[in-house]
């Protein structure tokens, strides 16, 4: 019997707190460099409770003072989750948001940042997440060649990006800042999306014209591996989409929410932990080296102009980034 763990639903089974406490530690120290004394918020979803009790044990073991938020699940990745949860996060010296939607594009951790806090996001997580596969990477190594490649990314004008499927993609990024996902977010501001390390940029809107096809995951859908999902950007929005299943849940989703705001090019995006499983969770094949992905609809949590009622990525392997026509990654290689 075939069973879906694309789903970010499905634990293929419980992890024990001795299986998740290493990831959960590691979270903790390399990761946030939590304190003691510092106001730890856990915000999660009535799925991850779980998670939220081991990183909260986790927290207390170096001194932390954790605090656990717990609401239901939000429905849609980008959606707004209560005032109350934006508050906590917002009051937070250091906050984890293990939850079944993507909150990386809501007020939540966006007034946290403003604020002065440091955090992750933790969409999509199942147990597992902090037992193998991405979190077992050293997370300081992912940010060093992040770190090459967004210092590129910073001076230059256009980004493109390649896939061997068809993907063919290409935006204006003058001005726009770079976002350090790598997995260190130890001083005030920074973030990240355990157990996920990558770097990416909002495209200037309206700018971004071409074609991706994504041959590992739509968020929120699944594995599209053997069904990939074709998508045109014209004039920085989604024109058309094909390509099966996924296809038809991505045109269903975007048409719900009666916004063209939801079919803006949001980001483009770049993986860089070699340690990430691949198909096994959202966030590991986001942030798989030599994958890329591109988010549709929101970006102003990263630098852009457009509050979407969404953000949902589409992932892609063996990538190529050209920045200002020149190729700094290749499909996992670095050219920096």
């Amino acid at each position: 019997m075939s069973w879906p763990i694309e789903y970010f639903h499905y634990i293929p089974a419980p992890s024990s707190f001795i299986e998740m406490m290493p990831g959960a530690m590691k979270a903790m120290t390399q990761c946030a460099a939590v304190k003691p004394g510092e106001n730890v918020v856990i915000a999660c979803d009535t799925h991850k409770i779980r998670m939220a009790e081991a990183l909260a044990a986790a927290a207390y073991a170096v001194g932390g003072m954790p605090t656990i938020v717990a609401f239901p699940p939000t429905g849609a990745h980008g959606a707004q989750v209560p005032k109350p949860v934006v508050g906590a996060c917002a009051r937070s010296d250091v906050f984890f948001l293990p939850t079944s939607w993507s909150m990386t594009h809501t007020d939540a951790r966006i007034e946290a940042i403003k604020n002065g806090a440091r955090g992750t996001t933790m969409c999509e997580v199942t147990e597992d997440c902090l037992c193998v596969g991405g979190i077992q990477a050293d997370y300081e190594e992912n940010d060093r060649l992040g770190r090459k490649i967004g210092t590129l990314l910073a001076k230059a004008k256009k980004i493109r990006m390649t896939s061997p499927a068809g993907t063919d993609l290409r935006g204006e990024i003058t001005n726009r800042p770079v976002q350090y996902e790598t997995g260190l977010f130890r001083e005030p501001g920074q973030f990240a999306a355990l157990p996920d390390s990558e770097l990416n940029i909002s495209p200037v809107e309206g700018t971004t014209e071409g074609v991706i096809v994504g041959d590992v995951r739509v968020m929120g859908f699944g594995v599209t591996r053997d069904e990939p999902i074709t998508i045109q950007v014209k004039k920085g929005e989604v024109a058309e989409v094909t390509g099966g299943k996924a296809a038809e849940y991505l045109n269903t989703t975007l048409r719900s929410f009666k916004d063209r705001s939801a079919y803006n090019l949001a980001e483009f995006a770049v993986g860089l932990n070699p340690f990430s499983r691949v198909y096994a969770t959202n966030l590991e094949d986001l942030g798989k080296l030599g994958f890329a992905h591109h988010g549709i609809g929101s970006n102003y949590a990263i630098g852009g102009k457009v509050l979407a009622p969404c953000h949902i990525d589409v992932i892609y392997s063996n990538a190529t980034l050209e920045i200002d026509g020149k190729v700094v990654l290749d499909q996992g290689k670095a050219l920096v």
